[in-house]
């Protein structure tokens, strides 16, 4: 990877943070805000208007592959941002609709899925490294490979933690 890729690629990853603030904020109400630049596991903070309840959110982001790493666990939201992309003559070029290897069985278009940290646990359990493949759902303890579809877009389990919109507001 030359150095202008990744430099793009690090400013994608920067840039997939403020897509999630924004999202949050959109669908849900809430007020959403950078965590402390501070050595944090969660890169937001969404709070409710008063300011009474709060969560913290990481975000993982992917141009290449449906998968992506989690580094701590002081969070209580992971918001994983697909995203598939390449970088071509310091150009992004979308990848939609692919047949390839690594997107096999997947989504292949672009996607938001919030997934709460006990979800994260159960995909991740018993193995080294923190990487997290969002096909390694569990149901009842066995492997669902479409489980993910659900959580897809799924603010409102963000709104569900940290209830108290604004009144009158229906996203």
């Amino acid at each position: 990877m030359s150095d202008l890729d990744k430099r793009i690629s690090d400013a994608l990853d920067d840039g997939a943070k403020y897509l999630v603030m924004g999202e949050i904020a959109a669908n849900t109400g809430l007020l959403v805000s950078p965590a402390p630049l501070e050595d944090t596991d969660y890169d937001i903070i969404a709070n409710n208007i008063d300011l009474s309840k709060g969560c913290m959110v990481k975000v993982v982001h992917s141009r290449d592959k449906f998968e992506g790493d989690i580094k701590g666990s002081d969070y209580d939201f992971l918001v994983f941002v697909y995203a598939p992309s390449i970088i071509e003559n310091g150009i992004i070029r979308p990848k939609y609709g692919r047949e390839t290897d690594e997107h096999a069985g997947t989504d292949k278009k672009r996607g938001i899925y919030i997934f709460p940290k006990d979800v994260i646990r159960s995909a991740i359990e018993g193995k080294s490294g923190a990487s997290f493949d969002p096909k390694e759902l569990k149901t009842n303890g066995t492997v669902d490979k479409e489980k993910y579809k659900e959580y897809r877009n799924a603010f409102h389990l963000i709104t569900e933690l940290v209830p108290n919109s604004p009144p009158d507001f229906n996203p």
